[in-house]
């Protein structure tokens, strides 16, 4: 929004004395957490307030939008021109100088934190429906890009042992229409994103449905905005939005829907697996090379 994060400040500071103390509340809490509220339906905020949708929305009117919608596209708009890379990482650092303790142990503590939330904010009825989704899949297609990439490739490499055809989607432009162009009805797509709605995760999803394939999105604080273009999305929080992430939480789970699906089907997948070994036996591949000492000597092998 072209005021910026100091006009929108100011414009809930000007109109704070007319506010309702309820309204009041909101504004105090847009102010000290515009980043994390940029990404929470309006039902989870009015949970966290305390206050109804009916407020929250008399709030946005009687700061000048023209409903909670609004307001929220404004907080996002403000994320983004706010928070970059460099200051997450900046941001992220300043926590780990925080305090005793080596970097390590507070890291792993964080993401043994983030792991134990994502077990709550993810239902089981929504992780079950998830992996219906993929067993019920002719193929799957696994959209991830930046990043998150190495998720897709994961994805890929274990479904594919599993006996389960499945395909990659990193890639961005004209590459990634060419994979999204072999999207036949039948088949799913699994789509990770995360923090900013990009232009290839909404085509990715608006396709797989223009097909008519079931979609299932991966992802943090993207899913009131695109929970009606996937038949089930899985939300877990990687930490405040406006700080460095891992990719620890979507990562685990991943793992977790690539193991139900195993448990699914046990005797298919056992029998892939051991295909690949018959394979690799057959073909001489991923044989372990033998070191001697001598191999390890300076100048062995010059």
């Amino acid at each position: 929004m072209e005021e910026g994060l100091n006009g929108f400040r100011q414009r809930l500071e000007d109109r704070f004395p007319s506010l309702t103390k309820s309204q009041q509340r909101i504004a105090n809490y847009l102010l000290a957490n515009y980043d994390e509220a940029a990404f929470l339906a309006a039902a989870d905020l009015v949970e966290r307030l305390q206050v109804s949708e009916a407020t929250l929305g008399r709030f946005a009117r009687a700061v000048g939008f023209s409903g909670f919608p609004e307001l929220r596209r404004c907080l996002q708009e403000l994320f983004r021109q706010k928070t970059t890379p460099a200051s997450r990482l900046q941001r992220k650092l300043h926590e780990l100088a925080d305090g005793e303790g080596s970097t390590l142990t507070k890291v792993l503590e964080m993401e043994v934190q983030y792991l134990n939330e994502a077990a709550h904010s993810i239902s089981a009825a929504d992780f079950d429906r998830a992996v219906e989704i993929l067993l019920g899949g002719e193929r799957i297609f696994v959209f991830a890009s930046g990043p998150s990439a190495v998720l897709a490739d994961l994805a890929e490499l274990r479904f594919r042992r599993l006996g389960i055809l499945t395909l990659a989607m990193t890639e961005s432009g004209r590459h990634l229409l060419e994979k999204l162009q072999l999207l036949q009805p039948g088949d799913v797509v699994l789509a990770a994103g995360f923090q900013y709605v990009r232009h290839e995760l909404v085509a990715v999803l608006d396709h797989a449905r223009a097909v008519g394939c079931r979609a299932v999105l991966l992802t943090d604080t993207l899913g009131p905005a695109l929970r009606h273009k996937a038949d089930v999305v899985l939300a877990a929080r990687r930490g405040p939005v406006s700080t460095f992430h891992s990719l620890t939480v979507p990562m685990s789970v991943l793992n977790a829907l690539i193991l139900a699906v195993a448990m699914a089907r046990p005797d298919e997948s056992i029998a892939a697996l051991n295909r690949l070994e018959q394979l690799r036996a057959t073909y001489n591949m991923d044989v372990p090379v033998k070191l001697t000492w001598d191999d390890h000597k300076p100048g062995a092998g010059s």
